[in-house]
C-alpha cells in the first residue's frame, strides 16, 4: 500500500506545496518519519517521506545540502518534506538546487502543520487502503466462491485471472485450465517447473521471479492426494491480497477435486463389502444389487484376478487410478498377503497388465497375478479358485498367468492332489523357514527361486540379485537340512508343486 505525493498535495489542512518537478508528484509514500539527523539512511528502508525542519543544516553549505540529499536519494526515498517558519525561513536554495539536481521530490511543509499531521495523514490513509483491500478481497472471495458451485475449475481460475489481473492456469493430471485463453503455453511452462520439485508426493509452493515477471506456483490437494498445481503470472510479485485469493482459489480447488476422489473411495468400501459376501456365497440368485451389474461385461460375466506379493498397497491405488481414468469402479478385497480384484467378463490378461501398468520396476517384480476365466457373477468364488491357481504357477519371466492357459498344472487345481502337496510340503518347508527365521538366512526363497529356473544357477542367482556361488552354498544346505538330492529332477518337482500348493494354504 502507498500513498502517492499528489494525494497528500490534494490534502488542504496539511497546507504542502510541491518544490521541484510537477511530473514526480505521482511517487508513491510507504511512511512518513520525521528526522534532525544528517544521515537518517541506517534507519531507513526506502519510500519513505522524510520529514526536517533543518535544525542540523543552520549555516550549512551548498556541498553539505548535496551530501545530504544524495544520501536520501542512494536510500531511495520518496520524498523529502522541509519544515519552514523555525530555524529556515524558507527552503535554503541550495538544498532545492541539490533535491532538483538528484530528482528528488521536495515538499514545502508551512509552520503551520504540524509533522505529525503529516505522519498522521499518510498513515490513515494507508490504514483505508488496507481496510478497502479487505473488502476488495472479501468480495472477491464471495465471487470465487459463488462461481465454484456452478462452473467448478474453469470458472476458479478465470475469476481469480480476473480479481488479481494476471494469468491463471490450473494443471493436473486429468484436469487443465487456463485464462486468458491465449496463454495455453503457461500450461507447458507450469508442467516443466513443476518436474523439478524434489518430492512429487509432497508438492512444495515454487515461486520464479525475474525483474520483468513472476510466476508463483501452488499445490492443489491433502496430504494423501495431490491434484496439479495452480499458477499465477504476473508482471510483478503478487500483493498480500492476492496470495489471500490465491489461498481461496487453492481450497476451492481441492474441495472440487477432493469430492469424486471420496466420493470413490466411499463406493469402493461398499463394492468391497458386496464383493466379500459374493465370494462368501451369501447373496442369493434373486437378490444381486443392481450396482455388482457394474462388475460384470453386458452377458453377466465376470473374471477375478488374484494378487499376491509385497507391494499390494501401490497394486491397488494403481488399479483404482487405472480404473476411474477408465471411468470403472472398483471391486476389491484385500488380505494380508493378497488382494482379490473382480473385473469384467471381456477383460483379459492384457486388461490386467495394463491395469498395472504404471508400477515401478521394483514393484512390478514384488507382485504376481493370477486371472481366472469367465464365469456368471455368483460363480466370483470358483473364478478366485481358478485365480489362485493360476497366481501360483506365476514365475519371475511369467509374472500374470490366466488359468486356460496353463500347461501341465491342473493337479495344482485339484482339491484333493493340493492337499497332498501341503501334508508333504509340512515336512519340507517348515523346517528351512524355521532355520532362515533363526538364522537370518534366505534358504526358502532361494529355494523357490532355483526350482522356477529348473536347477539353472544363473537364472535363479539373477532373479535373486546374488552370485551363482552364494546360491550354490544355500542350496548345498537346504539339501542337507531336506536330506534329498536337488540334482534329480523328480525331486525337484516334488519340492515345486508341494511349495506352490503350500503357498496356496
Amino acid at each position: 500500500m502507498t500513498v502517492p505525493i499528489s494525494w497528500l498535495l490534494r490534502q488542504k489542512h496539511l497546507s504542502l506545496t510541491l518544490l521541484t518537478d510537477p511530473s514526480s508528484s505521482t511517487q508513491p509514500v510507504t511512511f512518513a518519519q520525521a528526522t534532525e539527523l544528517t544521515d537518517p539512511t541506517p534507519w531507513l528502508s526506502g519510500g519513505e517521506l522524510v520529514l526536517t525542519t533543518g535544525l542540523a543544516f543552520v549555516g550549512a553549505t551548498a556541498t553539505d545540502f548535496a551530501d545530504y540529499v544524495d544520501r536520501l536519494a542512494s536510500a531511495e526515498v520518496s520524498a523529502l518534506g522541509f519544515g519552514t517558519g523555525l530555524s529556515h525561513k524558507e527552503v535554503p536554495p541550495e538544498l532545492l538546487a541539490a533535491a532538483r539536481g538528484r530528482g528528488l521530490p521536495l515538499l514545502d511543509v508551512p509552520f503551520t502543520t504540524p509533522f505529525a499531521a503529516v505522519t498522521r495523514a499518510v498513515m490513515t490513509r494507508l490504514s483505508q487502503q488496507e481496510y478497502e483491500s479487505v473488502l476488495r478481497a472479501a468480495e472477491v472471495q464471495t465471487r470465487i466462491t459463488r462461481v465454484a458451485l456452478r462452473g467448478g475449475v474453469s470458472a476458479i481460475v478465470r475469476e481469480l485471472a480476473t480479481a488479481t489481473k494476471t494469468s491463471v492456469a490450473f494443471v493436473g493430471d486429468r484436469i487443465t485450465a487456463v485464462h486468458p485463453a491465449n496463454q495455453k503455453s503457461l500450461i507447458a511452462e507450469v508442467r516443466a517447473v513443476a518436474a523439478t520439485t524434489r518430492d512429487p508426493n509432497a508438492p512444495a509452493s515454487i515461486s520464479q521471479s525475474t525483474p520483468e515477471r513472476t510466476l508463483t506456483l501452488s499445490p492443489v490437494g491433502v496430504t494423501d492426494s495431490w491434484h496439479g498445481y495452480l499458477a499465477l503470472a504476473g508482471s510483478g510479485p503478487l500483493s498480500n491480497i492476492d496470495r489471500v485469493l490465491l489461498g481461496h482459489a487453492v481450497s476451492l480447488l481441492t474441495l472440487e477435486l477432493e469430492k469424486p476422489v471420496r466420493l470413490r473411495a466411499e463406493r469402493s468400501k461398499l463394492n468391497s463389502m458386496a464383493f466379500g459376501l459374493l465370494l462368501d456365497g451369501r447373496i442369493a440368485e434373486d437378490a444381486v444389487p443392481s450396482y455388482l451389474g457394474e462388475a460384470s461385461d453386458t452377458t453377466g460375466l465376470v473374471r477375478v484376478v488374484h494378487i499376491r506379493g509385497s507391494a499390494l498397497g501401490p497394486a491397488l491405488r494403481e488399479l483404482d487410478s487405472a480404473l476411474a481414468r477408465a471411468g470403472r469402479p472398483l471391486f476389491a478385497q484385500v488380505e494380508n498377503t493378497a488382494l482379490t480384484v473382480l473385473l469384467r467378463g471381456t477383460d483379459t490378461i492384457d486388461t490386467a497388465q495394463a491395469l498395472l501398468a504404471q508400477l515401478s520396476p521394483s514393484e512390478s517384480k514384488a507382485v504376481r497375478a493370477g486371472i481366472s476365466t469367465p464365469h456368471p457373477i455368483l460363480d466370483a468364488a470358483r473364478a478366485l479358485v481358478q485365480a489362485r491357481a493360476a497366481a501360483n504357477l506365476t514365475t519371475a519371466t511369467a509374472r500374470i498367468l490366466e488359468f486356460d492357459a496353463l500347461t501341465g498344472s491342473t493337479i495344482l487345481a485339484s482339491e484333493p492332489a493340493r492337499e497332498a502337496l501341503v501334508a508333504m510340503a509340512a515336512d519340507t518347508i517348515p523346517v528351512l523357514t524355521e532355520h532362515d527365521d533363526k538364522h537370518g538366512t534366505a534358504l526358502a526363497i532361494s529355494l523357490r527361486a532355483y526350482l522356477e529356473a529348473n536347477g539353472q544357477w544363473e537364472s535363479a542367482a539373477s532373479e535373486l540379485g546374488i552370485h551363482r556361488h552364494t546360491l550354490r552354498g544355500r542350496i548345498t544346505r537346504v539339501e542337507e537340512l531336506l536330506r534329498c538330492d536337488l540334482g534329480e529332477a523328480r525331486v525337484r518337482a516334488e519340492l515345486l508343486l508341494s511349495l506352490l500348493a503350500w503357498e496356496s494354504r
